[in-house]
């Protein structure tokens, strides 16, 4: 399996120290891709990375680092856009983030980036920007990858910042990709907050879908809403204390597919099996917040 898509550095403070106070940070590899990639090879699934990082100490850095996890990293791309840093900080439950990121120029990276041919059997794309032309190609990326009889996912993975409110209601170029890319997938994963940002119900958006695509849409600890051929169905997962829920939701899309990646995408579409699938996120989600919690 490939994930594609964000791929940068946590620096994380302790906890309850909120970052005004943080005196040392501890850095840990992050972004959406990285953690599906990497989460996904702790389960012994063969996992590669698609994304595009800084040709500089902090880029071959991470490069290094998540090759050593046994993540396949010849599809990572070394050029000139700056290598993405998370400030990140857990007071009382809640994260806070603090970006120092070149957004578009991550996403054209990226993009410059995508292989001609895949070659893998599930192609996973998380934490998409709406950035006109590079979305586009992440779109045609993914309709190669489905005509080499790859399984396309996508986790929605909005962030506010890059999806702006002025575009709800009439949006541009960039957004529009997106939901091309979307209509690409065997399944979609979102969260309630990623429906708030793109300003949509789970209900609209599965009709954008590809007939016999599956939309799951998490809420925290609140049960997960799974839309597919078979109709709706709800699966609640066990509750955890989550200290610090980062990452918690690409440990739930690596668990998912670690169910699914060896079944032919034509099998996706069956309702008990994409039922068990989200169990087997749920746990692995759980165990994530756990180990992180020590």
């Amino acid at each position: 399996m490939v994930c594609v898509g964000e791929a940068l550095w946590d620096l994380i403070a302790p906890e309850g120290i909120p970052l005004e106070r943080a005196k040392l940070l501890r850095r840990v590899p992050g972004g959406g891709a990285v953690n599906t990639a990497t989460a996904l090879a702790r389960l012994g699934v063969p996992s590669g990375l698609c994304a595009a990082l800084g040709d500089d100490a902090m880029g071959r850095g991470l490069r290094d680092e998540v090759a050593a996890t046994g993540v396949d990293v010849s599809r990572l791309a070394l050029g000139a856009a700056r290598t993405g840093l998370m400030f990140v900080a857990t007071e009382r439950g809640e994260a806070r983030f603090l970006g120092y990121r070149q957004g578009e120029l991550e996403a054209r990276a990226l993009a410059a980036a995508l292989p001609a041919r895949w070659q893998t059997r599930v192609v996973h794309f998380t934490g998409i920007a709406p950035v006109r032309g590079a979305v586009g190609a992440l779109a045609r990326a993914a309709a190669s990858a489905r005509r080499e009889g790859c399984a396309i996912s996508v986790d929605v993975n909005a962030r506010p910042r890059m999806w702006p409110r002025a575009e709800r209601a009439a949006p541009g170029p960039g957004v529009r990709g997106c939901f091309r890319l979307f209509g690409q997938a065997d399944l979609v994963k979102c969260s309630a907050g990623d429906l708030d940002v793109l300003g949509t119900t789970a209900r609209a958006l599965h009709e954008r879908l590809r007939p016999g695509a599956t939309l799951v849409v998490t809420d925290g600890a609140r049960a997960t809403l799974v839309l597919g051929p078979a109709g709706e169905r709800s699966v609640a997962p066990r509750p955890v204390r989550p200290l610090d829920p980062t990452g918690a939701g690409d440990a739930f899309c690596a668990g998912m597919l670690a169910s699914l990646v060896w079944q032919g995408r034509e099998g996706w579409g069956d309702a008990a099996l994409m039922l068990r699938a989200v169990t087997r996120g749920h746990d692995v989600a759980r165990s994530w917040v756990r180990r992180k919690r020590g």
